[in-house]
């Protein structure tokens, strides 16, 4: 239509803008929207300055918009109503509409909060007592146990501090019980405020993040005055977030905080991101000639920034500046060690430099050379250098977690479980919530879906909260789709930007009859690439092309089909046998079992 609008006359635009005018208010009076803004966006393109089109369409927009909030799908109606004020900036109506919006979802928002209030204070009630219960029948140790873990629960709870102080009072001397009981107190606390900082990375806006970083901060420093930690934490979400000249004085006090107020590999993320790449790395150098390093010290190694996987220019940027301040440049262990990040066309020759490192010194650095194999699908290579990377003196458990994949690409699933088997006694105790996710995770990707809820559910006990969407797919394959929903509603409250969550919501709205529901969350942000309306998650494609089919669209299911990468197509076409799309499709799922993430895992369905 535009293209024939173009090549005629004036005359003949006039002519075709007068049709679809009279369209689009036919299709208003009939009380069509979606025929309206169609036929409305029709004439904008044959008319791009006509003012009362883009009113109307905007008028239309904003009908849609507040039917939207109507129906309390508050996405779609944001959607709406923001097209309609880009078209029509004075219009209120739609601005009314933007604040009703914001004000529901405050409100959905604080419900959500009261009922995982609700459901704390039921666990911390249980175990306190259970705790006073341990108390009566003699058995302090575990009267200790369960109060500690009512306030893991619920850590302002006052009732679970007095009891436990009783119960420390009772197990040790008098003398001291109520300094120790102090120190507890404060520990925990700190821990906490410490925890939901680092939590406050993954809120949805740079604002956010920075408002909660800074309210986070507040609160430890009330706690102990010029807390290093606190400083770091925040000091690196501020900086990357909008806020750097703030972060870098927080950086810059944690830095000066006194003799052992921060771990040497903490030092060295603070003088990384301060751009101090001499002393960072000097500071590196230091532990590594001494006994380390720790398991604390690896993790500080392995990212000191924390990128943004988005942000690949200004990490570049950096790592020219890393390579300018080293000794040998770019040939330095430690230029080598973070260009293996990159995934650049000579990542290869990167990749074997690392690997020729003295290993005494280096061979750490194997793993990271080690999780490149794996993300570029040359598997065995992967998992030879994983185990070289394990046979260091210092090991993170999560090197195990990652040949375990490698292993599980490679068809070898009993050796994959095997690994995150020796994990669990690597992992220190507040981490084996992690490895129970883990070893969840690859049952479920191999359909073991029983054993999968079992280790989701005793990672969540244990504190590991991304498992909580997991559990939810695992519900949906175990045929419980309700409870998988309410689950994921929860999870994805607690961590909006899980994308995988969306795609397993979204899986079981289908699976609950609702399709346009389901399509609401396939249209996440993060699913698909910046000003694209296609997903770029494979599964969030294959759910979307089906969920257009359930509503009746078989011409859109196909067209999804058609834009499957051709090997995805090809292995469905050998597996799945004679069909049409949709039938291919539903095959997907079924072979893909618990799979639904993205990457080099491919080959653990397609094998």
């Amino acid at each position: 239509m535009r293209a024939l609008a173009l090549a005629g006359g004036a005359g003949d635009r006039r002519r075709l803008a007068s049709v679809l005018r009279a369209r689009a208010e036919a299709e208003l009076a009939a009380g069509r929207l979606d025929g309206a803004r169609h036929e409305l966006e029709r004439l904008l393109a044959v008319l791009p300055g006509d003012a009362s089109a883009r009113r109307a369409l905007a008028a239309v927009l904003r009908r849609k918009g507040l039917a939207h909030v109507s129906a309390g799908r508050l996405a779609a109606a944001e959607k709406s109503l923001r097209r309609a004020l880009a078209l029509a900036p004075r219009d209120s109506g739609a601005r009314r509409g933007l604040a009703d919006v914001a004000r529901i979802g405050r409100l959905s928002a604080a419900a959500r909060r009261a009922e995982e209030k609700r459901a704390k204070s039921q666990k911390v009630r249980r175990l306190r007592a259970g705790g006073l219960a341990s108390v009566v029948s003699g058995n302090l140790a575990r009267a200790e146990d369960r109060l500690r873990r009512a306030l893991k629960a619920g850590p302002g709870d006052r009732e679970s501090w007095r009891q436990l102080s009783e119960v420390i009072a009772m197990r040790e001397q008098a003398r001291g019980a109520r300094e120790r009981a102090a120190a507890l107190r404060k520990a925990e606390a700190l821990r906490g405020l410490l925890e939901a900082m680092k939590n406050s990375a993954q809120a949805y806006s740079p604002a956010e993040r920075t408002r909660e970083a800074r309210r986070f901060l507040k609160r430890a420093l009330a706690v102990e005055p010029g807390h290093a930690r606190a400083l770091l934490i925040a000091g690196g979400i501020l900086a990357a977030n909008g806020a750097a000249a703030e972060g870098r004085r927080l950086l810059r006090r944690a830095l000066a905080a006194g003799a052992g107020a921060l771990g040497g590999g903490e030092r060295f993320t603070a003088l990384m991101r301060l751009g101090r790449h001499r002393a960072a790395v000097a500071e590196a150098e230091r532990i590594l000639r001494g006994p380390g390093p720790s398991v604390d010290d690896l993790r500080a190694f392995w990212d000191p920034w924390e990128w943004d996987p988005a942000r690949t220019q200004e990490r570049r940027r950096e790592l020219a500046r890393l390579e300018r301040a080293l000794p040998r440049g770019a040939a330095n262990p430690w230029a080598l060690y973070y260009r293996a990040d990159l995934h650049d066309p000579d990542e290869e020759s990167v990749l074997l430099r690392v690997a020729a490192l003295p290993r005494a010194r280096y061979g750490w650095m194997l793993a990271k050379a080690g999780l490149s194999d794996l993300i570029a699908g040359r598997f065995a290579r992967a998992a030879a250098r994983l185990r070289a990377g394990l046979a260091h003196r210092a090991r993170d458990w999560r090197t195990r977690g990652l040949l375990a994949e490698a292993l599980l690409c490679l068809g070898r699933t009993r050796a994959a479980y095997a690994e995150l088997d020796r994990a669990l006694p690597e992992a220190p105790a507040e981490e084996k919530g992690q490895v129970h996710a883990w070893r969840g995770l690859l049952r479920l990707w191999r359909g073991e879906y029983a054993e999968a809820l079992r280790l989701f559910e005793e990672a969540l006990t244990l504190g590991a909260p991304y498992a909580a969407a997991w559990r939810g797919a695992a519900l949906l394959k175990l045929g419980r789709p309700k409870e998988a929903l309410a689950q994921l509603d929860a999870a994805l409250a607690k961590w909006p930007l899980d994308l995988e969550a969306y795609v397993w919501r979204a899986e079981t709205k289908r699976a609950l009859g609702l399709p346009r529901e389901a399509l609401s969350d396939l249209a996440e942000p993060g699913l698909a690439g910046r000003g694209r309306e296609t997903p770029v998650w494979l599964w969030a494609l294959v759910n979307r092309a089906l969920a257009k089919g359930e509503l009746g669209d078989a011409a859109g299911l196909e067209a999804d089909y058609a834009l499957l990468p051709r090997a995805v197509r090809e292995h469905l076409e050998e597996k799945a046998g004679p069909g049409g799309p949709r039938d291919r499709l539903l095959a997907a799922l079924e072979l893909a079992r618990g799979y639904r993430r993205e990457e080099y895992r491919q080959a653990i369905w397609m094998t």
